[in-house]
């Protein structure tokens, strides 16, 4: 082949860089023009996420894009996938790129149940790096008109935006997570090591703002104490009769929650949405759990929010 046909080869293929899954670092990813879906393997994919999911996300229905900015010298590559035959649904939130099963579970709620899902795409990194310096996706959601939190590098309200662009007036939020088995009374201060704190049975100070409502009957999982529900509210449970109700529910359904009072804003995408009055669900299993379990929690909420008990913003 001579080396003309080459580099015309190379001119065709240049304007694809970035865009097929394999690129090398969220840095080659570029915005989708509006109005265009990609194909699975035209998402930016630096880890694999999309083309372990590719079967599911070549779905008619499904359009893929990437919301591609920067904001405080960090550098943003969000997937979306919006179920465009049913679009009125949930925003499903997957902040963490180092959450394989969180991500899988997206899919499977975006194909059933409709609405957005919105994943951080950082080379299966839990954090946005600048130096030695690291940014939680999850502690980055900044309400208009408040300073930034103490663990944001710098103010976010463009990541703000563009990550809750999709939410429909009047559905929820529901965050999916995964977490390491067990906990840590004293986190480490290596965070490969460390356990966290999301789990069912941790002994908690009286004044947390955390309080445990384990089921009777745990669901099938791979971990039973790190299955859960988060449920947050501007009240303490005693005086949320509806987060009440519905924490009741979870756990006839073998679903243990901890009910997260927020008291003071950090940031975080669940006090976020309580102080912005959008209904919050955050949905928990083990690293790496194989057994259905996340999705099977999803099923149980969207069955209590289509019969009217979902997540609920009480009145000021």
């Amino acid at each position: 082949m001579s080396r003309i046909v080459l580099v015309l080869i190379a001119l065709i293929a240049l304007p694809f860089a970035g865009q097929v899954s394999g690129q090398a670092g969220p840095a080659s990813a570029r915005q989708t023009p509006r109005g265009e879906c990609l194909a699975p393997e035209q998402l930016f994919d630096a880890d694999g996420d999309v083309m372990r999911n590719r079967a599911a996300l070549a779905s008619r229905d499904l359009c893929l894009r990437l919301e591609v900015f920067a904001e405080g010298r960090l550098r943003w590559v969000l997937q979306v996938i919006q179920n465009r035959r049913h679009p009125n649904g949930p925003l499903w939130a997957v902040p963490h790129d180092d959450e394989d099963v969180a991500f899988d579970s997206a899919v499977y709620a975006v194909l059933r149940y409709g609405g957005t899902m919105v994943a951080v795409e950082q080379d299966h990194d839990r954090y946005n790096r600048i130096g030695r310096r690291k940014q939680d996706p999850n502690r980055n959601f900044q309400i208009r008109g408040q300073e930034k939190c103490q663990l944001q590098l710098a103010a976010s309200p463009l990541f703000t935006r563009r990550f809750m662009q999709g939410l429909r007036k009047g559905q929820p939020v529901i965050a999916l997570h995964t977490n390491k088995e067990g906990f840590d009374l004293i986190p480490e201060l290596d965070e490969k090591k460390s356990k966290g704190n999301v789990s069912i049975g941790i002994p908690r100070k009286e004044d947390s703002n955390i309080t445990e409502f384990p089921a009777a009957r745990p669901m099938r999982s791979r971990s039973p104490n790190d299955t859960l529900i988060y449920v947050a509210s501007r009240l303490p449970p005693e005086a949320d009769p509806h987060a009440a109700r519905f924490t009741a529910a979870l756990n006839a359904a073998g679903i243990h929650v901890l009910y997260e009072h927020v008291k003071e804003n950090d940031c975080s995408l669940s006090n976020y949405a309580v102080l912005r009055e959008i209904p919050y669900v955050n949905i928990e299993v083990v690293d790496d759990d194989a057994t259905g379990a996340q999705q099977r929690m999803i099923d149980a909420v969207m069955n209590l929010i289509r019969a009217g008990q979902g997540p609920h913003v009480p009145a000021r």
